[in-house]
């Protein structure tokens, strides 16, 4: 029996890198799992690689961006499974750009997938936790989040802002029975970015966190006992200083 073994858990963003890596390593540890991401044939082989492994799991795909997908997500977990015990707000989008290079358009694209698409996944889910009086909500924020980064203004902003909307969590429903967790992760050897500052070959020589270290981060989250809590977790691979 894994150590999610009758968990659900609903990941956003999940189609690809981070997500997809904390799916598996969920679904090897026996969580049933809904998620969601704008790719429908990747979520659907994220969902048979976690079938395969003996778990539970759907999708919905859409726009984190939009209040609808964060509803129906949320509504699909329960109608699926009764029950939403971890929410991971992992989807995200960043811009490698000066701020004169940065347009409003691209702040707004940011800010509504890294942010907005947190609260509205959040708000949606709390509901049920707070009917059972327990719950675990993760916010994938960054080390762009504890210090600012050049030509990256407006993905600093977004990142700051999941940070204090973590605190903020963890003090309005810790004594409700949720907990609330920050992940302030290193650069990731994944698509992110690609084509937008960062290029294939420089990530597949870089020596940043990969998929299945951040899985393994994010159990580590979910597995503490009822009287602990993670509250922030850094994480940076051993061959990156920051």
């Amino acid at each position: 029996m894994g150590r999610l073994s009758g968990k659900v858990a609903v990941i956003t963003g999940a189609s690809s890198g981070f997500g997809r890596g904390v799916a598996l390593a969920f679904a090897k540890e026996g969580c049933n799992l809904v998620i969601t991401a704008r790719r429908k044939q990747r979520l659907q082989e994220v969902v048979a690689q976690c079938e395969k492994l003996g778990v539970k799991a759907t999708y919905y795909a859409s726009d984190a961006q939009e209040e609808d997908t964060a509803i129906k997500t949320v509504n699909l977990a329960i109608q699926t499974f009764g029950k939403i015990d971890i929410l991971i707000n992992n989807a995200g989008i960043g811009r490698t750009l000066s701020l004169t290079e940065t347009s409003l358009s691209d702040y707004d694209l940011i800010m509504n997938t890294n942010v907005r698409s947190a609260f509205a996944f959040t708000k949606a889910a709390v509901p049920d936790m707070l009917k059972r009086h327990d719950g675990q909500i993760i916010l994938v924020s960054s080390v762009t989040g504890i210090v600012g980064h050049a030509n990256e203004t407006a993905y600093t902003c977004s990142k700051f802002a999941l940070r204090g909307f973590g605190q903020a969590l963890d003090k309005e429903l810790l004594d409700k029975g949720i907990r609330t967790c920050v992940f302030c992760l290193h650069a990731g050897a994944t698509e992110f970015e690609v084509g937008y500052g960062r290029t294939k070959e420089g990530v597949a020589k870089s020596g940043f966190l990969t998929p299945e270290d951040v899985g393994q981060a994010l159990l580590s989250v979910c597995v503490q006992t009822k009287n602990s809590r993670i509250v922030e977790l850094r994480l940076a691979s051993n061959n990156v200083k920051y």
